[in-house]
This record gives C-alpha cells, structure tokens and sequence, in this order.
C-alpha cells in the first residue's frame, strides 16, 4: 500500500493536527479491523533492526488515544497491529471515496533519529510500513 508518507519539519515529534471528531465517532465510523505490519530494516531492507520502538496513536478533538505501543523483534517485525478501520469497499466508490483511517506512527531506535509517518488502514487489509531508520549523524 503506498499511502505512507514521512513526516517532515523540525521534529518527528511534532504534534499532528487532531482528527476532527471525537474518539467514539471515530469508532462507529471505523467498525472493522486493518492489520499493520511493521518492517525496520537498513541497507535497502537488508540488514532489519530489532528494538526499534513503535507508538501508533491520533489525536481526536477529545483526547490523544494511543493504540500500540511495541518494540519489532529479532527480525526488525511487527506483524499484527490490530486497528480500527472503515470497509474498504467505500474507499472504491468512484462518486464519493472515503479515505481510510489515518494513524500516526513514531519509531525510535537508541543511535537513530526518531522518525515519524502516517498510514491509512483499511478493514480486512494488511498495510505494511517499511521504518527505515537513519543515524543520528545522516540526518
């Protein structure tokens, strides 16, 4: 899926902007699940970094929800974030889309710039978000 972008400005931590409306609105528009699958890796995906810590949260107008909070394996993976997510099919209706449920991803890693993207999920599908780290010193 190719709907990731990193983010930029002077830090990854900066706040993102909050979804305009509250958490249990987004809940009820976001009944199923999407699945997010995290690879860290350097060297073009093949040296993977374990340890990197991964924090999936959104601001809503009414609270700051965080809904993972891990560290990738031995294999640089995380292979199952479960997350709430609207059917997919109304993102294909050609007359009027609906994008998917967009969450904030913050990776860091000790020796390694903290890095910060945003993901679309969609029910039933498995995104996957390739984390690739930088040293603080290539930043």
């Amino acid at each position: 899926m190719d709907t990731m972008k990193q983010g930029t400005g002077p830090s990854a931590y900066q706040e993102p902007t909050a979804v305009q409306m509250t958490y249990e609105q987004f809940l009820q528009e976001n009944p199923g699940v999407g699945i997010l699958k995290i690879q860290a890796s350097r060297a073009q995906q093949t040296i993977p970094i374990s340890g990197v810590r991964i924090l999936v949260a959104q601001n809503f107008s009414d609270l700051r929800v965080l809904f993972f909070d891990g560290q990738t394996d031995e294999n640089g993976m995380i292979a199952s974030i479960r997350l709430p997510a609207p059917p997919l099919a109304e993102s294909l209706n050609s007359k009027d889309p609906k994008p998917g449920a967009v969450y904030q991803v913050y990776a860091t890693h000790p020796g390694f710039a903290p890095q910060h993207y945003e993901i679309e999920i969609f029910d039933g599908i498995t995104a996957i978000l390739p984390v690739t780290p930088q040293l603080t010193g290539e930043v």
